[in-house]
């Protein structure tokens, strides 16, 4: 058996990232990601049994890096409203700096994979998302929402700032993303 090269592995994801990004998951063939990373497919595959394991993984590995960043995020920020803003900014830096994997992660979700994707991964995302919702409700700080409706509600601005920025209509200067903060808040906020 092969010995796995952890830069190798690393570069096959970053690849795949960029193919995906260019053609969908339906243009994402193993022999061009071989040729891309400068592999033979059948080192490919040691890596990677079959297209399905390398999206699979991936779309792990994103969600896992997410989920990391979630648990930092609040560092320094102690009211709710403090804990909501460093959340919201967190999500809009992480689209800002990574569309290859919000890519990926959007085509995921329209895929057959996204199922593949085990519960545990899910359910961990969520049970971090809502816990902070959870505290904001039971303080009273926020309206008594359906966590769904909070998450739509936070990354529906999100992703539209995001969109904004990207196009140089929208600053990334605190003051315009307090501004734009605002609208969330007043959108949840009981005051």
């Amino acid at each position: 058996m092969n010995v796995k090269d952890i830069n190798k592995e690393n570069s096959i994801i970053d690849k795949t990232l960029d193919i995906v990004f260019e053609t969908g998951f339906a243009g994402l063939k193993m022999s061009i990601l071989a040729k891309r990373v400068g592999i033979s497919p059948s080192t490919l595959y040691v890596y990677f049994e079959t297209k399905e394991d390398l999206i699979i993984a991936i779309g792990i590995k994103i969600h896992q890096q997410i989920a990391a960043r979630h648990r930092t995020v609040f560092s320094g920020a102690k009211t709710v409203k403090e804990q909501f803003y460093a959340k919201w900014k967190d999500m809009l830096v992480f689209m800002i700096n990574n569309e290859r994997e919000i890519n990926f992660l959007d085509q995921l979700k329209q895929s057959p994979y996204q199922d593949k994707i085990p519960i545990s991964i899910w359910e961990n995302s969520i049970k971090m998302k809502t816990a902070l919702f959870d505290k904001g409700k039971k303080s009273g700080e926020i309206k008594d929402l359906d966590n769904k409706v909070i998450m739509f509600v936070i990354g529906g601005m999100v992703n539209q700032t995001a969109e904004l920025i990207k196009l140089g209509i929208f600053s990334m200067k605190e003051e315009s993303l307090q501004e734009a903060f605002s609208l969330v808040w007043d959108a949840l906020s009981k005051k």
